[in-house]
C-alpha cells in the first residue's frame, strides 16, 4: 500500500518540506528539461523549484519532439544554462532575457540531452565564472564544483534579475534536513561533511 503524501509538497509526512516553502515571484521563466530517469530520483531538486518559484515549467523527455513547447519559445529572449565552450559567464550577462532553460539529470544524462537536441546548440549559452559552494550534500556528484538544479537555477536568477533567492536555498536546506533524518546512521555518515 502506498504511503500517504502531503497534498501540497507531495512528500511523505515524515519528509514534508511545507514549513520551508516561501515562494518567490521570478520574472524570467525557468524551463527545466528533465531526463526521464531523473523523475524517479527521490533526491531531485526540481520538485523544490516547482514549490519555490511562481514561473517555472517542467518538460520531461530526451528528444527534440519531447520539447516542442520549449522549442516554440526558443526564438524569444532565451538562454541555456550549460557550460559549453562558447558559454558567457552569467555574472557578466547583461542581455534582457525572458526565458532560461536548464537541463536536469546526472552529468551523463544532461550531456546526452545536449547531444540529442541540436536545437539547444543554437541558443545563447550561459555558465558560471564563480561556482558557489554546494549546500546539497545528500547526493554525490562525479564532477567537482557540481551544483544541484535548484542551486544552479537560483544562482542564475540571482544574477540575471537580481532576485533574492535565499528562500530557495532555505527550502533546499530544509529538504536536506528532512531527507537526512530518514537515513540510517551508516548512510547519513557518508553524506556529512
Amino acid at each position: 500500500m502506498a504511503r500517504p503524501l502531503c497534498s501540497r509538497c507531495h512528500y511523505p509526512p515524515s519528509s514534508c518540506v511545507c514549513p520551508f516553502v516561501n515562494q518567490i515571484d521570478n520574472r524570467i521563466k525557468l524551463w527545466v528539461l528533465q531526463h526521464p530517469h531523473e523523475q524517479k530520483q527521490a533526491k531531485s531538486t526540481t520538485p523544490l523549484l516547482q514549490l519555490g518559484l511562481t514561473n517555472v515549467q517542467l518538460c520531461v523527455g530526451e528528444h527534440p519532439e519531447d520539447f516542442a513547447e520549449v522549442r516554440a519559445i526558443s526564438e524569444q529572449a532565451c538562454a541555456l544554462l550549460y557550460p559549453s565552450t562558447d558559454a558567457e559567464p552569467v555574472e557578466q550577462c547583461h542581455s534582457p532575457l525572458e526565458h532560461i532553460i536548464v537541463l536536469d539529470g546526472t552529468w551523463s544524462k544532461v550531456h546526452r540531452l545536449w547531444q540529442q537536441n541540436p536545437w539547444l546548440h543554437e541558443l545563447k549559452a550561459l555558465s558560471f565564472d564563480q561556482v558557489p559552494a554546494s549546500r546539497y550534500h545528500i547526493r554525490k556528484a562525479n564532477r567537482e564544483q557540481s551544483l544541484s538544479t535548484l542551486e544552479a537555477s537560483a544562482y542564475c536568477l540571482a544574477h540575471l534579475e537580481g532576485l533574492d533567492t535565499r528562500p530557495l536555498l532555505h527550502l533546499l536546506e530544509g529538504f536536506v534536513t528532512m531527507q537526512t533524518k530518514q537515513m540510517p546512521a551508516a548512510v547519513k555518515q557518508r553524506y556529512q561533511k
